[in-house]
């Protein structure tokens, strides 16, 4: 019976607590510095999601893969941070080390980016994979690296020895039969190597798959890289919907601090929050914050800079963004009601036997006179019952 008891507490309680949990707007925390940042990022995050935790009218989202996603980002993040510890690794001579991070950025930069994020970083990675390959002795690969810095923007005057010992001239080579491209739906941007070459439908010259590449982008869609053979004459591509959570993320990242309230709002809704707290670094040790309304894509009307650390700032910045907390209400007036004179109780003609005790009264006694007059002539002990027969006379004939 104790243990009943105690589940049944136990319940209650947490019944209570999910009710008041559930009262609590959801806020979730967006960092939009850059890849270089992650870690500042990653405490202050965790700070003001705790401060959060703690707060009357404000909660943390509900899951801790999203709030982590919002710290990292997707594809994109990851590229540049890759980028980055392989240009350390460069700059150290460890060119093995270095050659394997730039290859995981460069696999990212060509099927999992954005084309215009492609169009802009792979020409470093390229070149200093080049220069790696050229140092390890892997010819072939530094055959395909030096051919895909040329798809690249500029005159890469700086490698162009290497260039030369190791790009392939395909000048010479003949044609291959074309390639006809069809997606679904239709209508999306074809890029050959890097350069565009129409939208779907739409036929291409075939290529090498060793080194040539297509590639199919379409606002709101996912990206499409392909290597492009010459062994069948049509290729057809059926495009995803873009609706990963950290694509959304990277697409902030690099519009921040213009990031749109309408792309804010959809990573919000994204995570089940009704508000979106966007943090930013903002010099030494500082942040800049702003809260953004999920509902009504508006973002608040002041930013807060504070500390990127300690207890007092995450408050501070989870103050900021948490809603109001609502004000009990004022108890109501009292009202006093006068209490009107007793009447004295009316007297009624019937005097006493006008209750209704009365008559019950009186009908007991009766009852009870009735019972000892029928007592004292029947007796307690016998009852004698008499009976007479008398013989039937018949009646006389009519005359």
């Amino acid at each position: 019976m104790r243990q009943i008891a105690a589940a049944a507490v136990a319940l209650a309680a947490a019944l209570s607590a999910q009710a008041a949990r559930a009262d609590r707007a959801p806020v979730a925390v967006l960092w939009l510095g850059d890849a270089a940042t992650l870690g500042e990022g990653a405490a202050a995050t965790d700070g003001v999601n705790g401060a959060l935790g703690r707060s009357p009218s404000a909660r943390p989202i509900d899951s801790a893969d999203d709030r982590r996603v919002l710290v990292e980002g997707g594809p994109a993040t990851q590229a540049a941070q890759l980028q980055a510890r392989a240009e350390q690794e460069f700059v150290q001579l460890k060119l093995a080390d270095a050659a394997r991070d730039y290859e995981s950025a460069e696999q990212l930069l060509l099927s999992e980016v954005p084309f215009v994020v492609t169009q802009r970083r792979l020409a470093a990675v390229e070149r200093n994979l080049l220069v790696c390959y050229d140092q390890l002795g892997r010819a072939d690969d530094a055959a395909r690296a030096a051919e895909r810095l040329t798809w690249t923007a500029g005159s890469h005057d700086d490698a162009q020895a290497l260039l030369a010992r190791h790009r392939h001239d395909r000048a010479w080579r003949p044609s291959y039969a074309p390639v006809r491209i069809v997606s679904e739906p239709p209508g999306v941007a074809v890029y050959r190597d890097l350069e565009p070459a129409g939208a779907t439908p739409v036929e291409i010259a075939g290529g090498d798959d060793w080194v040539d590449v297509i590639d199919l982008e379409l606002p709101g869609y996912r990206r499409v890289h392909l290597a492009l053979g010459r062994g069948q004459p049509e290729v057809r591509v059926v495009l995803q919907r873009e609706e990963r959570l950290s694509a959304m993320v990277d697409e902030a990242r690099a519009l921040a601090p213009d990031a749109p309230p309408g792309l804010i709002a959809a990573i919000g809704a994204r995570v089940g929050a009704s508000r979106v707290l966007v943090l930013i670094p903002d010099g030494e040790q500082k942040l800049a914050a702003r809260w953004l309304d999920v509902r009504k894509q508006r973002w608040a009307d002041a930013t807060l800079r504070a500390d990127s650390a300690g207890p007092q700032a995450m408050d501070k910045l989870a103050a900021y963004a948490a809603p109001e907390a609502p004000r009990p209400a004022a108890p109501p007036a009292a009202v006093i009601v006068a209490k009107p004179a007793e009447q004295p109780p009316a007297k009624s003609k019937w005097g006493a036997w006008g209750k209704w005790y009365t008559w019950v009264a009186a009908g007991a006694v009766l009852a009870l006179v009735g019972g000892l007059l029928i007592a004292e002539h029947v007796g307690s002990d016998s009852l004698s019952v008499e009976v007479v027969h008398k013989p039937v006379v018949p009646a006389a004939a009519s005359p």
